[in-house]
């Protein structure tokens, strides 16, 4: 990092939601420090995930670039988007096309939460108001229902995680039969918070995770999530259930608590079935997304009590297996 002698007038502020962490990067990008422009990146460089988790730990939410070069970069983020939607409407067709948008406006003002440094009530019930819009979206659209499933981000940010899990685990409920609206809000709220424990862990500690104290962070996180949770107002029980129990397992062997079989709630599983399966997904990036998706249904497919009730897994490998056009068993 360099320091910039420019005044703030030769800076032009950019929202950090917007930016793919790990696009190549148009332009150079800075940060402002003690009133001071640090040069961070260079032209080219990504941002990379783990610094992009950092930044919202430490609740930085803006970078900045240099007011000649602002248009290049708007120009970048509106060519990434463009991309994302042609793709998209080219599987789902143009009158799929609103709920794309729709849906990238809602990732962004997920994105904006999570830069907060604390949770209050207002914050939430303006979430929860967006999350009640965007399920009925889903219900009422048979075809978003599988559309949802394949809108996966390949950025393995904990924030990005979050939202692919959201969209899975209410396929996954849906496909379950729970078709109840308030249900499938409690199941898409707990999972976008599922690991907001781990995203306030101190910055510190994640810098080094060789660390004792990130192993025991990582293992609290669920309980984390739910302290923090708990200050606001609103936030119903069965949310709160999900987020402390998504990392137990059916076989009594996960965490915080040690849980088993049917002490573990219902929609906890659900969500801990998408937790897995967009890991594996981000986990195998770097393979053909056909390959990383039958490795990820596998997973599920030979689970056999482990993680998760054996009742639900037949129809949710059948149901994964149809969305990604993937044959049922996993060769």
């Amino acid at each position: 990092m360099s320091n910039n002698d420019l005044s703030e007038d030769g800076f032009s502020l950019v929202i950090l939601s917007k930016v793919d962490p790990e696009r190549p990067l148009p332009t150079d990008i800075y940060l402002k420090v003690d009133k001071k422009f640090i040069k961070f990146k260079s032209k080219g460089d990504t941002i990379e995930s783990e610094k992009y988790e950092l930044f919202i730990a430490k609740g930085v939410k803006n970078i900045y670039i240099p007011a000649d070069e602002i248009m290049t970069f708007l120009e970048w983020i509106n060519q990434s988007n463009e991309e994302e939607e042609t793709t998209f409407v080219d599987q789902f067709g143009e009158e799929n096309r609103g709920f794309f948008n729709r849906s990238k406006d809602f990732k962004e003002k997920v994105y904006d939460v999570y830069f907060e440094e604390e949770l209050n009530d207002e914050i939430v019930d303006a979430l929860q108001s967006n999350v009640k819009e965007f399920v009925e979206e889903i219900k009422e659209n048979p075809i978003t229902a599988q559309a949802i499933a394949l809108m996966l981000s390949k950025n393995s940010t904990v924030a990005d995680h979050s939202i692919n899990v959201a969209n899975l685990a209410v396929y996954i409920a849906m496909v379950l039969g729970h078709g109840h609206q308030f249900v499938l809000e409690n199941i898409y709220m707990g999972s976008i918070f599922h690991d907001y424990g781990k995203l306030k862990i101190d910055p510190k500690i994640l810098e080094n995770q060789a660390n004792r104290m990130y192993s025991h962070a990582i293992q609290e996180h669920p309980l984390t999530g739910v302290k923090m949770m708990r200050k606001t107002q609103g936030i119903p029980t069965q949310v709160l259930t999900i987020i402390q129990q998504h990392h137990e397992q059916f076989n009594g062997h996960g965490y915080p608590k040690g849980l088993a079989g049917d002490e573990i709630y219902e929609l906890s599983q659900i969500v801990s079935m998408a937790n897995v399966f967009d890991n594996v997904l981000v986990e195998n990036k770097q393979l053909p997304a056909h390959e990383r998706t039958r490795k990820a249904i596998k997973v599920i497919e030979l689970d056999n009590g482990k993680m998760w009730n054996p009742k639900y897994i037949d129809r949710v490998v059948e149901a994964l297996s149809i969305a990604f056009h993937s044959r049922k068993k996993a060769a």
